[in-house]
């Protein structure tokens, strides 16, 4: 199914966003190695080519589209994935943040 540009920023619970936030923001120093972004809809595209005007060219190197799922299995390995992780093959048994947020 599609998803819109405001099923897209309802993604994560408020509660888990609002954890989220606070954990990153000022806080934890972190790097993003990559953003895989699966089956994007034709919106996030262009929306990415817009903001790629205000972004470092290793920043915009660093989103990448893929055009199915079968391909971040490929990439991170199965063993990563956890089971019945949507469309996605996983084969890890135990899943942190579900059972942290969404039991």
């Amino acid at each position: 199914e599609k998803m819109g540009f405001f099923e897209m920023l309802n993604l994560f619970p408020m509660k888990l966003g609002a954890k989220l936030d606070r954990l990153t923001i000022g806080v934890l120093p972190i790097k993003t190695n990559k953003i895989y972004i699966i089956e994007a809809p034709k919106w996030m595209k262009m929306f990415m080519k817009f903001m790629g005007m205000f972004l470092s060219k290793k920043m915009m190197q660093r989103i990448v589209f893929l055009k199915e799922t079968k391909e971040v299995g490929k990439l991170l390995g199965n063993e990563c994935i956890p089971k019945n992780f949507g469309k996605l093959e996983g084969s890890m048994e135990f899943d942190e943040v579900q059972k942290e947020y969404f039991s």
